[in-house]
């Protein structure tokens, strides 16, 4: 829980999209994606605050 008056960022990403009926190779496909959106986004996140 932040302290009253502490500074933060929200940083969204595009979109992943991901249909029902994905193959189990879609599946990783979407994972692998999805882990590296993520990964970039803390990147932006953590140099907004010089980490």
């Amino acid at each position: 829980m932040p302290y009253p008056f502490s500074r933060g960022v929200f940083i969204c990403g595009e979109p992943l999209k991901v249909s029902p009926e994905a193959t189990p190779e879609e599946m990783e496909d979407a994972r692998a994606r999805l882990e590296k959106n993520l990964i970039e986004i803390t990147s932006a996140a953590d140099k907004r605050f010089e980490r």
